[in-house]
């Protein structure tokens, strides 16, 4: 983007693009608008489905996109404005995960269902990079990234809102037998139900997930975004090198999502319960070695086979904790789902200002200190989900538990 430094350059100031926090808070932007995006896309959700509030944010998402070319013409507020409504746009990704599962998805099947779904955060960046990288070095330039991604995204969004329906119930190519499959071992539920908002946040399975997710969150963004950081800084990798080996993680972690998935639905032997309580444990587990082994190491081939290992194993994740949130909060799982995502945006709006106090001149040893300190981090906010995972659905999912409040309110009306 150095032309739009020299056409911007202004005698005697730096520009924002050469200053190191204005671009930082441009990056932290996203997260901000993500955390705003969150509050309403739990009541709007529930109220029109994720059909409508998915094109709509996503929508959001692409035409910013397309317009930040324009933005950065402008100054650095417009920057931070674009980046803001990309932010809003893209906080529905984890709940439409478990919404579009839980309408869609055969509770046999549902491992591969979120597992499939949630490799698109992977395919994304696999796509994205390289062919960013090839724009970037051509005729077309910088500008070409976000006029060709916008459009792809305008395009993808405007085929889900044709072609999708917050059910296959409602679905008109979806035959008898393909529904049955799809509804075998459901609740019948009316219409779309509010969210019990205090029941959930009271329930100790669910808190025991969002205190997984919030760990596991924490430590994987501080290795999707720093990642090529400790890569270069540390491992003394150039760029291009680190570009590459960066990306090995993400192809190796969609092709380990795609084993995942179906191997937890049809490893029927074993306990549900203790498949996810199992996958969960290879997943954090090997995410808090990845850190030791990387705090603890002085070779470059360990360290990156410890980097690729974590990340790799992080995803799988997906179907232990993701899946226990599935199966427990049914359709309500949007919420739940929605505050796994919070802890993700928040963990890369307060990474930032963590790895600038404990890594301010990126060194191994201060390294070292970090990445100890989430292994611990990761190992301590997970341990209370094997004890509280189940495969049972909450009360609160279940059709006579409206019943229930009302009868106990019904005498208390009568006095």
């Amino acid at each position: 983007m150095q032309d739009v430094i020299e056409s911007q350059s202004v005698a005697n100031q730096t520009h924002w693009l050469e200053n190191t926090a204005d671009v930082s808070f441009i990056f932290s932007a996203g997260a901000v608008g993500a955390i705003i995006g969150l509050g309403p896309s739990v009541p709007l959700t529930t109220k029109y489905g994720v059909r409508n509030i998915l094109s709509f944010y996503g929508l959001l998402t692409a035409f910013a996109t397309l317009a930040f070319p324009f933005a950065v013409s402008i100054g650095y507020y417009p920057v931070i404005f674009v980046r803001m409504i990309q932010g809003f746009g893209a906080s529905i990704l984890f709940s439409a995960i478990g919404s579009i599962s839980e309408g869609w998805s055969p509770i046999s099947e549902i491992s591969t269902y979120v597992a499939f779904l949630s490799a698109g955060f992977q395919i994304s960046n696999i796509v994205l990079m390289p062919v960013s990288g090839v724009l970037c070095e051509s005729q077309f330039g910088w500008r070409s990234i976000f006029y060709l991604f916008g459009g792809i995204s305008v395009v993808s969004h405007l085929i889900f809102f044709t072609f999708f329906r917050d059910s296959a119930k409602v679905h008109r190519n979806v035959s008898h037998k393909e529904l049955r499959k799809i509804s075998t071992g459901r609740m019948e539920t009316t219409g779309r139900q509010p969210v019990p908002y205090l029941a959930v946040c009271k329930d100790k399975v669910v808190l025991s997930i969002w205190a997984a997710a919030i760990g596991g969150n924490m430590s994987l963004m501080a290795l999707m975004t720093y990642g090529p950081t400790y890569l270069n800084k540390v491992l003394g990798l150039d760029v291009r090198e680190t570009g590459f080996l960066n990306a090995i993680p993400y192809i190796l972690a969609t092709a380990v999502k795609f084993v995942a998935g179906p191997l937890s639905d049809n490893l029927t032997f074993i306990p549900e319960t203790w498949r996810m309580i199992f996958f969960a444990a290879i997943s954090q587990l090997g995410l808090a070695i990845g850190f030791f082994a990387m705090a603890l190491t002085s070779s470059r081939i360990i360290a990156q086979i410890a980097y690729t290992t974590a990340i790799v194993l992080a995803g799988i994740n997906i179907v232990g904790v993701v899946k226990c949130a599935q199966m427990v909060a049914r359709q309500h799982v949007h919420f739940v789902m929605a505050v796994i995502s919070l802890s993700a945006w928040g963990a890369i709006f307060v990474l930032p200002i963590i790895i600038g106090f404990v890594c301010p001149n990126h060194t191994a040893s201060e390294w070292a200190v970090f990445y100890i300190a989430v292994g611990i981090w990761v190992i301590a906010m997970n341990i209370p989900f094997p004890f509280f995972a189940t495969m049972e659905a909450a009360e609160y999912t279940k059709p006579e538990w409206e019943q229930k409040k009302k009868n106990t309110v019904a005498p208390e009306d009568k006095c």
